[in-house]
This record gives structure tokens, sequence and C-alpha cells, in this order.
């Protein structure tokens, strides 16, 4: 543990580290030639014209293949809490949390609107924190407080904490979302714990400082990294028991799967003095073949179709994306000081990292195809991530968010609605459409939370800066009116009948009661 609070103490006093730059040198040559027959330098050039458009075509659906026009760029920074630490997508993509180990409070932020949209209070120094595949709770690891806090991902707020050993640094679910597994630096062991009793069931001793902890996307075992002595140990999760443990390359910090709809199957583990990335097969754990990183790469992510790794460049300020098949470089961008952890979402659009000297997220947009997927509307109210993310803590008669209407079922990647709706797309790429297009509308002045009727006809938006309350037809995606409501207005719900709406305002300490009437 102290260790850890030292690389943390580190990464605070190296926010001056210069960037690495690379400066490419281009030479042309030029060659003449001469001929006697004017015909035969046309069929030359003809030939060379020809050859070389059919070289473009191969290279081009080449790329197509290996990166599918993937071209990710930043997009924009998102002020979070002091010195972020850790970073986890939800699986459906609505939501990402970001660990803040200053301010000791996680930050909620909406997919739909790239802003926070809640900060919950959780332990001393948290970390490393992860959502459970089923999106109905999150474990986030305290550092110093030496336990885990678990969120309940409906409501948005903090349940209990669970004692674990001494500092917690990571966590990661089984698929199932019935066991988790914490990386303890401070006692060099791997607790772990039943989630629905929320208790502590084992706890394995492996390599000293142990750091990154990945579990495979079979649900089969478990990957981590042990820091100090240059290795990863393997666990079967069955049995909770060590495989085999293997040397790798030195410091390493972090661990990633291929996911099942990779070409490829590996395991990717970040050398963090080692400037590499080394890898192994996931069937076998023989080794592949490693390849040069810039400085200290101390967290990678691996995009759901298994094309793009991404990593972070902690000494260089960058993020690093490389063919995760092919193991070229593709892009590196340029981040601001103290780049540490990566994630990407799990419908590839974007990737989010933490950047502690800056207090940030940087939001990394992923220009790629996305398949979406129909999906029946359940028939209860649901809130949508159109605009903004409906989140209060003043008020327990908001709706819940999508995250809690959809649940996996039985593991098989039928993706199924809690209500009684049936979605056949895999979890891992559905992405709620509601209102079946996407359009910009524009509402009162800090829109921050909506609820839409059960017919899914009108969404109400609440306007927080404008104390107003704007009605949407979504067939139409058209602003239908705005009503003026009580003093800075923080939740908004649908009575289940969709006769009424109900605003929650916070500095008028009032409710607004508004008949839906004609728009329902």
């Amino acid at each position: 543990m102290n260790n850890f609070m030292k690389n943390i103490d580190f990464f605070k006093s190296n926010k001056n580290l210069n960037t690495l730059k690379n400066s490419n040198s281009n030479s042309n040559s030029n060659s003449n030639s001469n001929s006697n027959s004017n015909s035969n330098i046309f069929s030359k050039v003809y030939f060379r014209i020809l050859f070389g458009f059919i070289l473009a075509l191969f290279l081009t659906f080449s790329a197509v293949k290996s990166y599918g026009f993937l071209t990710p760029h930043l997009t924009r920074n998102i002020t979070v809490g002091a010195f972020p630490y850790g970073v986890a997508f939800a699986a459906n993509s609505n939501y990402a949390l970001v660990s803040n180990s200053d301010n000791n409070n996680i930050s909620v932020i909406s997919m739909a609107t790239k802003g926070v949209v809640a900060s919950i209070k959780v332990g001393s120094h948290p970390a490393g924190l992860a959502i459970s595949p089923s999106l109905t709770f999150a474990y986030v690891c305290n550092v110093a407080s030496g336990n885990v806090s678990v969120l309940n991902m409906a409501t948005l707020t903090k349940s209990l904490n669970i004692n674990v050993g001494g500092g917690p640094v990571n966590v990661a679910f089984t698929p199932d979302s019935k066991l988790a597994f914490v990386a303890n630096i401070g006692d060099n062991q791997i607790d772990v714990i039943n989630t629905n009793q929320n208790t502590v069931i084992k706890r394995i001793n492996v390599g000293k400082s142990p750091s990154g902890v990945a579990v495979s996307p079979n649900g089969k075992i478990v990957i981590v990294t042990n820091a100090k002595e240059s290795s990863f140990t393997i666990i079967d999760v069955s049995s909770l028991s060590i495989i085999r443990t293997i040397q790798t390359g030195k410091n390493p910090t972090s661990v990633a799967f291929s996911p099942e709809s990779s070409p490829e199957h590996y395991i990717y583990i970040a050398s963090g003095k080692g400037n590499a990335i080394y890898v192994y097969k996931q069937k076998n754990f023989t080794f592949v073949r490693k390849f040069r990183t810039l400085a200290d790469p101390s967290s990678i992510a691996i995009s759901p179709n298994g094309m793009m790794l991404f990593a972070t460049n902690f000494q260089n300020n960058s993020l690093s994306i490389y063919n995760a098949i092919h193991f070229n470089h593709i892009k590196t961008i340029n981040l601001p000081n103290g780049p540490i952890t990566v994630a990407v979402s799990p419908d590839g659009t974007a990737a989010l990292v933490t950047i502690t000297s800056a207090s940030s997220a940087a939001f990394i947009r992923i220009k790629s195809p996305v398949k979406t997927y129909a999906a029946v509307a359940p028939p209860s109210p649901a809130v949508t991530s159109t605009a903004t993310s409906a989140v209060s803590s003043a008020a327990t008669s908001v709706t819940a968010p999508p995250a809690a209407n959809y649940v996996n079922t039985n593991n098989n990647n039928s993706y199924a609605s809690s209500t009684n709706s049936a979605i056949t797309a895999p979890p891992s790429n559905y992405v709620p459409r509601p209102f079946g297009k996407v359009a910009t509308i524009y509402t009162g002045r800090g829109p921050t939370a909506e609820a839409i009727t059960p017919d899914g006809k009108y969404l109400y938006v609440i306007n927080t800066q404008s104390s107003t309350l704007s009605v949407i037809d979504v067939a139409k995606g058209t602003l239908v009116r705005t009503l003026k409501v009580g003093g800075y207005p923080d939740a908004v719900s649908i009575s289940p009948d969709g006769h009424y709406c109900f605003v929650v305002n916070s500095s008028s300490n009032t409710v607004s009661i508004i008949s839906t009437g004609s728009y329902y």
C-alpha cells in the first residue's frame, strides 16, 4: 500500500514531463528517361497509372479489413474530480464512472451528453473500479481505507462498504456478475467476493504488488499482473486456484483480453518499465511476441471487435492506438500531463482516458460504422439518453436509467428487458435508440434530466438554469412547448398512468405538477 501511495505521489509530481515528438523526414527522388517512341512512353505511363490505381484499391480494402476505417480523435476533455485514477463503462454504454482519488468520490459521466451528471462519495483514495455486466451495481476499490464500495447503478448511490485486504487497487467481474476479483497491492493477495452476499469467500496469494486484474471473456480464467515480480498469475475461476505464474516484461501494469468476437484470441500485458506490450495466446498461454510502445504504458484496453489496442503513455502524455491483430501502430493522440487509465466503450464508439494533472477525462471519438439493433420498447416508463441523463439524489420518484431495465438473463448473449420485452442484440453491441433517429432539439438552458411518457410519444426535459420544462414530440423530433416551473429543477418523472408530470425544484423547495393533457 505504501508503495502504491508513493506511485500516486510520483504521478502527481510528474506534471511537466516532455512530450515525445516524432519528426519524419521524407525524401523524394525524380527520374527522367528518354524514349524513341511516343506510343511506348504513353503505354508505360498508362501501365504505371493503372498499376498504381490497382495498388491503391488493394491497400484501401486491406485497410478496411484491418482497421474498418477506424479513425480515433480527441473530441473533448471532461472535468471530473482531483487526481482521477480509474475509469469504467457500463455494458450498454450509457454511463462511465471515474474514480477521483483525492476527492474520495466517483464522477458519473453521461455518454449522451459527455458531461458529469452525478458525484458519489466513497471510501478513502478510490482507485480501480468496475461496473457489473448485469448493470445493476459497481465496485470501487478504496486504497487507503482498505475496502470496496458497492454502488447502486439504478439510483447512483453508495449501498455499503466491503472490507478486503490491504490496498485494493483493481477489481474485475465474471460475465455472470456472481464473482468479483479484487487485487490487493499491500498484502499480495486476490480477494474473491460473492456479489450476492457482498462478502469475501476466498483469499488467493499471488506475486508481489498485484495491480492489474482481468477476467477472460468466457469467464473461465483470471489474469493478475504482479508489478514487482515482472510476472502474471493465472487463476482458474471454477476452483479458485492458481493454474500457473508466467514471467513477462518489467513492471507489468495492465492486462487485457481479446473479445470472443475477435479473429484472434490473445492476452495483452503492458510492461511499464519495458515500454512494450507482451502478447500471449488465450488458449495455452504461449508467448506470441512483444511490440514496442512509447514510455511507460500504464494502461491498455481493447476495442469490442478485437481490432484495436489502446495504450496510455504516462511519460509521453499521449494515447497510442495499435492494430491488435498485426501489432502495427495506427495513431498517437497527444493529451494533457498525466494520462493513467483508458477504457473503451462497449459499443466501440469512444474511449476515455483519465488525466491526473488536469483532473479530467479525455473523450476519444472512434469513427466507425456501428451496427444498430432493433428492440421492442418496454411498455413501462423508461428514461432515455438523448440529451441528458435522469439523475437525482433529492427525489426517489425519478424513473431508473435504462441500464436498470435491461439484464443479461442467462449469460448466453440474450439481452432481455426486466419488464417483458425481448432484445436479440448482444449486450456488448446494443445501443438504446428509442427514437429510431438522431436529432438535435434545443430546449432551455442547462437540461439535466428527462422522463418519457409510457407510450413513448413525448419526452419531458427539465432545464435547470432556465427553470423550465420542455415537452418534445418523439416521433417528429420537435419541441412542442416549454413550461415555467420552480427554481432549479433537478428531477422529473411521469405518473404510471401518464396523466401527470412531477418536477422537483430544489432551490424553491417545491414540486411542480403538470397535467400532460394533449401531450400524452
